[in-house]
């Protein structure tokens, strides 16, 4: 992954302008002199070699703090992203450097901010207000006059935090989605069993069809033809839906999501002596991503079957339900007659790489469920008890769209 080491200079003083340039990529600025009244173009981006050989920044300038939105807006356009930025607190125009942070973490919440001033007239404390908690770890504080090295270091700090992160959220998408691929494993020789039946199905009766020149029994006939052929462009659909690797949020039915989980595994159901009972009450609907959320029921219902090897009973419960906080959600309980957790064990089950089934199981499962559903700002719970079973609880909020 290409290391992202765009900054914006948000500052309306030319020469102060020139001297970021000067600083972060001097083998430019000497090639682009300036005298201290013209100023530098907006939309310029200058490439550079950077303070060291190792280091190449990109510099987008700005005089003013409408001007900086602009420029924030049109890289976004241009799907390009701008990992940090210098901003000097007292500007020219209707937004100071505060109000323009403010307003580019709004379009983009992931940048990285030093706030720059010559009067010292905010203290930290007011600034950490201003901006609240989420982004307490996104900006630093310096004071004018700055040195060459304060400046470089700091564009090294917030460029190197910017792609860290994005490197742990590649990672993490490697993860969920190899843990997607190994559930899909654990149930592909059911599905491809399934496949085989509904083919055999549809070969039979396209077979009888053939075979008689009674209408009524060629349309009885067909008719089972049409409805096996429907199962299997189920399978097929939920399996693409399951198996994509972006993300896709949107307005939709939690049930939908179980239901997709279901049709994969159901022949592991039948094979495990294990029933299953859906109890779908009215419910809102919620902003998911269907094949994740399909995900995590899958995990869930796969860690019930082995918890009954001599067969049981699942049962699947979606109904709206108020948050601890009483705001609108919609909640999913998997219930299952199984062994139940152990009170030693229990603390542990959410923890990465943990298990208790030797090969048969990655430790991943419940992890990756719980880090899905917190990113959809929901929660994952469970309840048990030895020799009776467990249940699993997914909570969403609702938001209207």
């Amino acid at each position: 992954m290409e290391e992202n080491r765009t900054i914006i200079i948000v500052d309306d003083e030319a020469e102060t302008v020139k001297g970021y340039v000067d600083f972060l990529s001097p083998k430019e600025s000497a090639a682009v002199r300036r005298s201290s009244r013209q100023p530098v173009s907006s939309s310029e981006k200058i490439p550079g070699p950077g303070p060291s050989a190792a280091e190449k920044y990109q510099l987008l300038l700005a005089h003013s703090g409408e001007e900086a939105v602009a420029i924030v807006q049109s890289e976004l356009k241009a799907d390009r992203r701008i990992a940090a930025g210098f901003f000097d607190v007292k500007l020219e125009g209707g937004m100071d450097g505060l109000a323009t942070i403010q307003a580019i973490k709004a379009l983009d919440r992931d940048i990285h901010c030093v706030v720059v001033t010559a009067y010292q007239d905010r203290t930290v404390e007011e600034i950490h207000r201003i901006f609240g908690e989420e982004f307490k770890d996104q900006w630093d504080y310096l004071n004018k006059p700055f040195t060459q090295g304060e400046i470089v270091q700091k564009a090294r700090q917030m460029t190197a935090a910017w792609n860290r992160k994005r490197q742990l959220e590649e990672m993490n998408r490697q993860l969920l989605q190899a843990e997607r691929m190994a559930a899909v494993g654990q149930v592909a020789r059911g599905i491809g069993h399934e496949f085989g039946n509904i083919l055999l199905r549809i070969m039979g009766k396209t077979d009888l069809a053939l075979a008689t020149q009674d209408p009524a029994k060629i349309h009885d006939h067909l008719q089972v033809v049409m409805k096996a052929a429907e199962r299997a462009a189920v399978i097929v659909r939920n399996l693409q839906s399951f198996s994509r690797n972006e993300p896709k949020f949107q307005q939709d039915d939690l049930a939908a999501a179980l239901e997709e989980a279901h049709s994969l595994v159901n022949h592991e159901l039948v094979k495990a002596s294990v029933t299953w009972e859906s109890q779908v009450r009215p419910a809102p609907k919620a902003r998911l991503d269907r094949g994740a959320l399909a995900q995590v029921f899958l995990n869930l219902v796969i860690n019930a079957i082995h918890a009954m090897p001599k067969g049981g009973k699942i049962t699947a419960t979606i109904e709206e339900r108020r948050g601890t906080d009483g705001s609108q959600g919609v909640a999913a309980r998997i219930a299952d007659t199984g062994t139940g957790i152990p009170a030693d064990v229990l603390p542990r089950i959410f923890d990465f790489a943990f298990t208790t089934k030797g090969d048969r199981g990655s430790g991943i499962g419940l992890s990756v469920s719980r880090q899905i559903v917190e990113a959809h700002g929901g929660t994952l719970t469970v309840a048990t008890e030895v020799g009776r079973g467990t249940e699993f609880t997914l909570w969403l909020p609702v938001r209207k769209p």
